[in-house]
C-alpha cells in the first residue's frame, strides 16, 4: 500500500509492508542513481503497526506494464537503454541469486545453483505452492518438464554476477508523458547474477503485453551478450522465470494465470519453438 504526499514541497511517498529486507534493498538501489537509470531515494525505514514502513522520494510517471501498445513499443527502447546502465553497477558482496542489503551478499554458490533450485524454495511466502500447484492439471505435468530442460541445459550458464532487478513488468517501471523512464521501483526480488535474466524476462512475458516486440529485445540481447551457448543461456532464464512464475501463481490461487502460463511455457520453450529468433533445434 501506497500514498503520496509533499512536505515543505518536497514529493514523497510512504509505502507499508511486512518485509524491512525489501526496503533495505530499495535503500541500497538509490545509491544507484545516474543519468538513464532513476531510482528514488529511500528517507525512512520504520516499524508501523503490525509491519513496516519506507519513505521515498516520488518519481512521476505512467505505469509502463499499462500503457497503450503505441506508447510501449517506444518505451522498451527506453528501457532497454536502462538495463544497459544497470549492467554496469558493481554489486558488493558475493554468491548468486536474492542478495540481501547493505552487503550484497546471496545464498547460492553459482548462478546455475540458483537457477535450479525453483522447486526447493519454502520460505513464508510461497508455502503451499506445490500442493495448489497439483490443482492445476496442465501446471504440475509443464512443471516438472521445465525443470527437467532447465536441468539439461544449465551448464551452458556462465556465473556472471551483476544487478537483475527480475520483476519489470508488475507497476515497478514508470515512463515520461514521451515515454522515456522517469523511475526503476521496487528491488525486493532484484538478484545477483546473469543481466541477461532481465532482457529474458521481456521476452517471456511479452504476450501479456501487446507492444513489447520480443525479436526487439533480442536484437537488443545479441548486441550485449555473446559467446557459444547464447541461446540456452536465454532460455534457461527463460524456463526459470516461468517456473517461478508458475510457482508464484500457485501459491497466490491464481488459477487462470497458471494455466495460461504453463500453456505458454509448454508451447513455446518446451516445443522448442520461440519469438525470440533461436532457430529450432539451437537450443
Amino acid at each position: 500500500m501506497a500514498f503520496g504526499f509533499s512536505v515543505r514541497g518536497q514529493a514523497l511517498v510512504v509505502r507499508s509492508g511486512q518485509r524491512v529486507e525489501d526496503y533495505e534493498k530499495d535503500r541500497m538501489a538509490g545509491a544507484w542513481t545516474r543519468p538513464l537509470l532513476p531510482i528514488p531515494a529511500v528517507i525512512d525505514i520504520g516499524e508501523a503497526l503490525d509491519g513496516v514502513f519506507a519513505v521515498s522520494e516520488r518519481l512521476d510517471g505512467d505505469r509502463l506494464d499499462v500503457l497503450p501498445a503505441d506508447r510501449l513499443v517506444v518505451a522498451i527502447d527506453s528501457l532497454i537503454e536502462t538495463l544497459r546502465v544497470i549492467e554496469e553497477v558493481t554489486l558488493p558482496g558475493a554468491r548468486y541469486g536474492g542478495w540481501v542489503a547493505p552487503t550484497g551478499d546471496a545464498p547460492h554458490d553459482s548462478w546455475r545453483d540458483f537457477l535450479v533450485a525453483v522447486p526447493d524454495r519454502d520460505d513464508e511466502r510461497l508455502r503451499g505452492w506445490r500442493e495448489r500447484l497439483r490443482t492445476v492439471t496442465i501446471a504440475q505435468g509443464v512443471f516438472d518438464r521445465a525443470q527437467r530442460l532447465l536441468e539439461q541445459l544449465v551448464h551452458h550458464c556462465p556465473d556472471r554476477r551483476g544487478v537483475v532487478h527480475g520483476d519489470l513488468l508488475a507497476g515497478n517501471v514508470l515512463v515520461t508523458a514521451d515515454n522515456a523512464v522517469s523511475a526503476i521501483l521496487d528491488w525486493g526480488n532484484a538478484l545477483a547474477g546473469d543481466p541477461l535474466y532481465d532482457l529474458a524476462w521481456l521476452t517471456f512475458w511479452a504476450p501479456w503485453h501487446p507492444g513489447i516486440d520480443a525479436r526487439r529485445v533480442r536484437r537488443a540481447l545479441d548486441s550485449r551478450h555473446s559467446g557459444v551457448g547464447l541461446n540456452e543461456r536465454l532460455l534457461c532464464c527463460q524456463l526459470h522465470i516461468a517456473l517461478d512464475g508458475m510457482q508464484y501463481q500457485a501459491f497466490a490461487g491464481h488459477d487462470r494465470d497458471l494455466a495460461v502460463t504453463a500453456a505458454r511455457t509448454e508451447r513455446h520453450l518446451l516445443a522448442g519453438g520461440s519469438e525470440v529468433g533461436a532457430p529450432n533445434g539451437s537450443r
